[in-house]
């Protein structure tokens, strides 16, 4: 039997809080790099979304499917 799926206001927050993290990192790396900032935002956000987007979808697909991830399993429990 599959887990019970979490409501939708938790994968929205699952992505918001992936989207904000690692917008955030790849901000300072390009800003590091030399890059300005409203370049090096806009580039961050955008490859955060789409990384974001397909980290959760996956997520969430795995379990609806009841497919054991060790990697969710840790995330979920903190």
């Amino acid at each position: 039997m599959p887990p019970r799926i979490p409501p939708i206001s938790h994968w929205i927050v699952q992505y918001l809080i992936a989207v904000v993290s690692m917008t955030a990192l790849l901000t300072g790396i390009d800003i590091m790099s030399g890059e300005t900032l409203p370049r090096a935002l806009l580039s961050a956000l955008a490859w955060a979304a789409v990384a974001s987007a397909l980290f959760i979808g996956t997520r969430y697909r795995n379990m609806k499917r009841g497919i054991a991830c060790g990697v969710c399993e840790t995330l979920d429990k903190k």
